[in-house]
């Protein structure tokens, strides 16, 4: 990993004498300040050990004694190790005097999310740091008089990361404050850029009357695991169709990217979306024709809605109840919360569900790139980055994704016509490793999920055997594809038992709407993975809607 990138954007020296000593010449500090920015400066900062992240610092003092005798390089050399230092400090002791002068983004999604929430909410207190990071740049609208097209300018330099820096800036300063920001055009606007379209007009039916069963009951699990239908609920407004229409475009980025990616895979998706979004929120702004009957049993509506939430239980709400004000955090639902991190346990021939069937790998019959270790319960990493697991290495199946068809695969599969890409990919990890418990953070990152995000997918129906048989035909070609890619003859029989080699490595997994990463161990680089490719940064990936990192530490 590259060392951090450090920016400096005026540095400025104050030559304090010695009373009883002659006074230096007044541009003493000239030489060595010049000699520093030009090279030694840069090598020190290069040289930081920081924790990952961007480190922003409003203003850095440091006292240093120097000896004017000395001659030029060495004084800028002084000079440049004791300003690296004093950052290296300040950063791990957590505090720069005055209070915020030092703030810590974990990634690109935190800080523009950040900026989203704080442009909309008119909180400008960090605004050094978001052009510190540039973020807001010289030429953008002004953020005090124009926060709305400010933050449009920001995401528009950003556009595969605006969906989930808005979604995250919107739990932070509520739907109501985005809306005033930006307005009709506004809304339009972001819809246009997270569609890369010109012209974001809302997407028509297919034909005259009500949805086909499959799309109907799609959009219906949509809506309630999305944490945005919870916003528009507590939200009271009374949106436009251009307002419905952005905010179902955002649903789909946090629910199933895949889907808004080839649109036509879906048809109608987003119709039935903005007419549900109109049903939760407070009403239209003008006079609309009664909801279909099916969107007056949408968990949360106030006409006496509730029936099934499209997540298998008989919850009133979409994962959760509703924020008390809009903008407040989302208190604990009443069902049971996501699985915590659990155990890794051994995988097992046993094992009941979706696994590879008769014929599949036993857990001792698996031999891999490296040798097959006891996982031990907590890895090295802290808490701070992010859930233990025994299965981190099941990210790196991404990079054989394509391979086995995804995600058109899954969107063109009739059989999983009801089903999001997110249920797809996490019911597709069960079944590549039969040992997974359903809540581990592996198998809900694979599938672009968060813990606290997946309580509707932990409370989906079970697979009726049609589904089944398409998901188990699904894993069976990413392992061959997987096994393909290792080049490793063992596995010319056995592509299950390549999986199982691949994915069941130790790790911490933090999983966020728009970013993914996964933390292992020096001590656990295979040169097999490196060889085969499997452990690249996939970076962006449009179907799953975040960027994944793979961190070794």
């Amino acid at each position: 990993m590259s060392g951090p990138t450090v920016v400096i954007e005026r540095l400025s020296a104050t030559l304090r004498h010695d009373p009883g000593a002659p006074p230096p010449a007044a541009d003493r500090l000239r030489g060595p300040l010049r000699r520093a920015i030009d090279g030694p400066l840069e090598t020190a900062l290069s040289a930081l050990d920081l924790p990952p992240g961007h480190w922003c610092l409003a203003r850095l003092d440091l006292s240093l004694g120097l000896d004017l005798d000395r001659p030029d390089p060495a004084l800028a050399r002084d000079w440049s190790e004791a300003v690296a230092a004093a950052i290296e400090r300040t950063v791990r002791e957590g505090r720069a005097g005055a209070p915020g002068a030092l703030v810590h983004y974990r990634h690109d999604v935190e800080l523009l999310a950040d900026a989203v929430a704080g442009l909309a909410a008119g909180r400008r207190e960090r605004l050094w740091a978001w052009r510190q990071t540039g973020i807001l740049r010289p030429g953008d609208p002004a953020p005090q008089a124009s926060p709305g097209p400010a933050m449009l300018a920001a995401l528009e330099r950003h556009p595969e990361q605006a969906a989930a820096a808005v979604l995250r800036g919107a739990e932070q300063c509520g739907l109501a404050a985005l809306d005033r920001a930006w307005g009709r055009d506004g809304w339009q606007r972001l819809a246009a850029l997270v569609t890369g379209t010109d012209r974001p007009a809302p997407e028509q039916p297919p034909a005259a009357g009500p949805p086909d069963p499959e799309t109907r009951a799609l959009a219906r699990t949509l809506l309630a695991g999305s944490g945005l239908a919870r916003l528009v609920r507590a939200s009271r407004l009374r949106p436009a169709e251009p307002a419905l229409a952005a905010w179902a475009v955002l649903v789909l980025a946090e629910t199933d990217p895949a889907a808004l990616e080839r649109p036509a895979a879906r048809p109608g998706l987003r119709v039935l979306l903005a007419q549900g979004l109109r049903a939760l929120s407070g009403g239209a702004a003008r006079p609309e024709p009664e909801p279909e009957p099916w969107f007056r049993e949408l968990p949360g509506r106030e006409d006496g809605g509730g029936g099934e939430d499209g997540g298998g239980g008989g919850d009133a709400e979409p994962a959760g109840s509703a924020p008390a004000a809009d903008g407040a955090e989302a208190a604990p639902g009443r069902d049971a919360p996501p699985q915590g991190p659990p155990a890794a346990d051994p995988p097992r021939a046993d094992a009941g569900g979706s696994g590879p069937g008769p014929g599949g790998p036993a857990a001792g019959d698996t031999a891999g790139p490296a040798p097959v270790r006891p996982v031990p319960p907590e890895p090295a990493p802290g808490p701070a980055d992010g859930a233990a697991t025994g299965w981190a290495g099941l990210l790196f199946l991404l990079a054989t994704a394509a391979e086995a068809g995804l995600p058109d695969r899954a969107l063109d599969e009739p059989a999983l016509a009801a089903r999001p890409l997110p249920w797809v990919l996490h019911a597709a990890a069960r079944a590549l490793v039969p040992g997974i418990a359903p809540g581990d953070p592996a198998a809900l990152a694979l599938a672009g999920l968060a813990p606290d995000r997946a309580a509707a997918l932990l409370r989906a129906p079970a697979a009726t055997p049609r589904e089944q048989d398409a998901v188990d035909a699904l894993a069976a070609d990413w392992a061959r594809a997987t096994a393909a890619r290792l080049g490793d003859e063992r596995y010319a029989q056995d592509p299950f038992g390549a999986v199982l080699a691949v994915a069941r490595r130790p790790g911490r997994i933090t999983a966020e709407t728009g970013w993914i990463e996964a933390v292992l161990a020096v001590a656990d680089t295979d040169p097999a993975l490196r060889r085969a490719g499997l452990d690249l940064d996939p970076g962006w990936l449009g179907w799953l809607g975040a960027v994944v990192r793979y961190r070794y530490v």
